[in-house]
């Protein structure tokens, strides 16, 4: 027996918001038994690098509090939220999955998009792992440990945001936030059966977040089903004026039936596991079934691998003049890896560092050149599946996502099935820059309609 309820806990976050709604279910109730979970299954998962409980009830307690007096302030009011550690929360230290000791000065101030979901009623538990500041895709952290796969015990998340991924799909938060630079939240969706977000480049501010880069970071939401990242959006895309990047979009809604929208596809997927072909052929074969128009592109002369490879070296850059300062002052901070890698990175010339940028131009320019005959193009969202973190990361895991970075076009990761392996398998949908939420309505048809969810099993978890 346990004293908290995994099934509820597994509901996406829309269905624990109308309980709360209807008064059968209270925040006080949801975080306390969130609080539970987490002990009883994060020593396994290691999904969070801090829990706040005291300061999540106290939330939780006013949120009802709230209720109870008829002044509830968003859908979104009493449902828990982890953020990934490279995002301030006002009072908790901000590590960025770095060796910063755990006693350190917390931050000051929340991220404006922590500002935002506070405003509207989030309950804010705790810090989630993620890969070393930011900069790979297993969540491999030498300073913090490794997160697991909650589908495969000694598998990665995938990352850097891996544990928002695996946190959501485990249940012990009801929304996530991470950041994706190249990938980051749409991979560890992929690896871990769940829904995540990269927005339009500067709908959601990234201030207050631990810079990567600053052409292609953003942050997104994680979660349960696509439905709740809408749930998200009105607090998400704010116009912050104290961030260069934040452009105030206003997010056009209303998604056309699917037999009116014009769909690209990949004539050839030869480059991605067996699998994932196969289910990705499935996803494009479900559409068309449903009256959807596809029209199939050959990508088969972009190099992915170069793209991303330059999306890499300018990572490296801007790391290190940020982490500069606290390199020379801290450096037990950072692993021998990290600093061989910014180092790498600040070693090139000028004129090499310009060519990437200029071959992100270029990458930017053949996604919306794409993208100019249709309204959305279907990928898979990673060529594997997750991994086991006794083999070798495959080089080419970010090669089908970091194009959207490069160009600012929103991109959804929404599970299209488990693999005969017994893995999470994820589609990507690639929309015109401001249609977030048609692309997350549209990622909800595809969840209603295909049988491609990834729930887990409450009794596996526990068991785990």
């Amino acid at each position: 027996m346990t004293d908290f309820d995994m099934s509820l806990l597994l509901a996406d976050a829309t269905h624990l918001a109308e309980l709360l709604q209807r008064d059968e279910l209270s925040s006080e109730s949801l975080t306390l038994q969130t609080l539970k979970a987490i002990e009883r299954l994060d020593p396994a998962l290691n999904c969070y690098i801090s829990v706040y409980p005291e300061a999540a009830l106290a939330a939780a307690r006013a949120s009802d509090e709230r209720r109870r007096q008829g002044r509830l302030r968003s859908p979104l009011d009493g449902l828990t939220l982890a953020v990934k550690d490279n995002i301030d929360v006002a009072g908790m230290v901000t590590t960025a999955g770095l060796n910063i000791p755990a006693d350190s000065t917390p931050a000051e101030h929340d991220a404006f998009v922590i500002a935002q979901l506070r405003q509207a009623g989030c309950v804010i538990i705790g810090k989630l792992n993620m890969h070393e500041a930011a900069l790979g895709a297993t969540n491999d952290n030498p300073h913090h440990g490794r997160c697991m796969n909650p589908h495969r015990p000694g598998f990665t998340p995938g990352g850097s945001s891996g544990g928002s991924g695996a946190a959501v799909a485990a249940g012990l938060c009801a929304l996530a936030l991470g950041t994706d630079t190249m990938g980051s939240v749409r991979i560890p969706a992929s690896y871990c059966g769940v829904s995540g977000l990269k927005p339009t480049a500067g709908a959601v501010s990234i201030g207050g977040s631990v810079l990567l880069s600053r052409r292609l970071d953003n942050i997104g939401p994680l979660a349960r089903s696509p439905r709740d990242l809408g749930l998200m959006m009105p607090s998400l895309v704010q116009q912050d004026h104290a961030c260069a990047q934040s452009r105030g979009l206003s997010l056009a809604s209303g998604m056309k039936p699917v037999e009116q929208l014009r769909f690209a596809a990949l004539t050839d997927v030869s480059g991605v596991d067996t699998d994932i072909s196969l289910a990705y052929t499935q996803a494009v074969q479900h559409f068309i079934q449903r009256g959807a128009q596809v029209t199939y592109c050959d990508l088969s002369q972009f190099d992915f691998a170069r793209s991303r490879r330059a999306g890499l070296l300018m990572c490296e850059v801007d790391m290190y003049l940020y982490h500069q300062p606290q390199l020379d002052a801290h450096p037990e901070y950072y692993s021998d890896q990290l600093k061989a890698m910014m180092q790498w990175g600040v070693g090139k010339s000028a004129v090499e560092a310009l060519a990437a940028d200029w071959l992100m131009d270029d990458t930017s320019v053949q996604l919306a050149q794409l993208l100019s005959n249709v309204d959305v193009l279907l990928l898979p969202t990673a060529p594997q599946t997750a991994f086991s973190f006794e083999q070798p990361a495959p080089a080419g895991q970010a090669d089908l996502t970091n194009m959207a970075n490069m160009s600012g076009h929103p991109a959804i990761s929404v599970p299209m099935g488990i693999s005969p392996g017994g893995l999470p398998m994820g589609l990507q949908l690639v929309g015109q820059r401001g249609a977030d939420r048609s692309l997350i309505e549209l990622a909800q048809w595809f969840a209603d309609t295909a049988a491609g969810q990834c729930p887990l099993d409450p009794q596996q978890l526990l068991a785990s």
